[in-house]
This record gives structure tokens, C-alpha cells and sequence, in this order.
């Protein structure tokens, strides 16, 4: 039987977000030790907050919103790790990229671990306000790859907060497929990989699909086995 293993991180209000974006906060509205017969509340949830994935419509007016994208795109079956350490504000180079150049062409689902989870608790103002993200250029190699799904990260977004512009607009409106009809990449950021399964035979990325918004928190999974 197959094992699955939780990519995502748990929401909680306390965790980072990108830096000046409202996060998480749950409202409860019906309470059992209160007196009524059921729990239930509102979640007032920022849809890029936590585990997240961006669909195309987050930087590309003309592309799918998280409901419009087909759901094929959100489950992969050649999903390719690959280890590309950062600092503070680094970015991920096309140069170092194209040193896993087999595992990029081979993969529908890219995820690259730069070990910046390691601080997510410990460290979360630095975690969201120094992480690093993905240059222009790494995107461009990316989205040439015909078979790329998606790519995943294990920091809080592919831009950099101190290279947002122009570094990290023109990275996000590369892989959202602005200019390239109906090509693009979507990207899952905020992953835990620290634990990554040996052997994961696929990956799953699943999104609210929400009328009207651009993108989702998401449950990210690896089946084992």
C-alpha cells in the first residue's frame, strides 16, 4: 500500500507570510461548548499565504485562474528533486539549473530545495523578508522545458522580497505565461522539503478551488511505495 507524505506545512497564524500581506486568522461562529449543536467558522485565509500555488492569473491578467486551470495540472508523475543551497536574498541561476539538466528535461514537477526551511520557525521575519527566490533568466530555461508542470519551493515565493523589482516580476510573469498564449508553469511555493521521500513515485498539489482568484493555498503530497 502506498505511504503519503505531507509537503505542506500546517496553517497557522503565526507563520510568515510575504511581508505586509494579511495570513491567516480562523472566526468561530458556532460553538459546541457554547451551546450549540455544531462547530463551524469562517477562515479569513490570504491566498498566497502558506503553502500556496500560483496559477497563471496571478501575474498574467489574460491566463486561468486557480479554478480555470485543469485539474491534470496539479498531480505529477515525474516529480525531480534537486538541491541548490541559497543565502539571504540568492537567487537560483539558469547556469546552476542546467547542471541537473537530465532531471529538468525529465521532470513535470521541478522541486528545488535550497534548505531555506531550515529558519521557517525559528526565524520567520528573516524567512519572509530575506528568502531567495529565481531569476529571470533560471525561468526562462524552465518554461522551455515542454514537458514542466510545475516547479516547487522550499521558501516563501519565487521572488526574492529585496529583488521583488525587477527580478521577481519579471520571473513570476515568465512562468505565469505572459506573452506565450497558453504555455505556462505553475509554481508551489512555501513547500517543506526537508524531508523530501526517497522513491516518491508522485507528487500531488492540491488547491481550493475558488471562484475568482488567482491562486490557492494548497495540500502537497508524496506517494511512496
Amino acid at each position: 500500500m502506498a505511504e503519503l507524505v505531507r509537503l505542506s506545512y500546517e496553517i497557522q497564524p503565526e507563520d510568515p507570510g510575504w511581508p505586509g500581506n494579511p495570513t491567516y486568522r480562523w472566526e468561530q461562529t458556532s460553538s459546541i461548548a457554547g451551546g450549540d449543536v455544531a462547530n463551524f467558522g469562517i477562515l479569513h485565509l490570504c491566498d498566497h499565504f502558506g503553502s500556496h500555488l500560483d496559477a497563471p492569473n496571478h501575474f498574467n491578467e489574460r491566463g486561468p485562474k486557480i479554478a480555470e486551470v485543469p485539474i491534470d495540472r496539479f498531480v505529477y508523475e515525474r516529480p525531480r528533486l534537486i538541491d541548490v543551497p541559497r543565502g539571504d536574498g540568492e537567487l537560483v541561476t539558469r547556469p546552476e539549473l542546467e547542471a541537473h539538466d537530465a532531471d529538468v528535461r525529465d521532470a513535470d514537477l521541478l522541486l528545488i530545495r535550497s534548505g531555506w526551511s531550515r529558519i521557517r520557525s525559528d526565524e520567520p521575519d528573516r524567512y519572509a523578508s530575506r528568502g531567495p527566490g529565481v531569476s529571470p533568466e533560471a525561468c526562462e530555461y524552465l518554461i522551455e522545458q515542454p514537458g514542466l508542470k510545475a516547479i516547487a519551493l522550499d521558501f516563501i515565493s519565487l521572488a526574492s522580497y529585496g529583488k521583488l523589482d525587477p527580478d521577481g516580476i519579471v520571473a513570476h510573469q515568465i512562468l505565469c505565461g505572459v506573452g506565450r498564449d497558453d504555455r505556462y508553469v505553475i509554481i508551489i511555493e512555501d513547500v517543506d522539503l526537508s524531508g523530501y521521500p526517497a522513491g516518491a513515485q508522485r507528487v500531488y498539489a492540491i488547491p481550493l478551488f475558488a471562484a475568482a482568484a488567482d491562486s490557492s493555498p494548497c495540500t502537497v503530497f508524496a506517494e511512496v511505495g
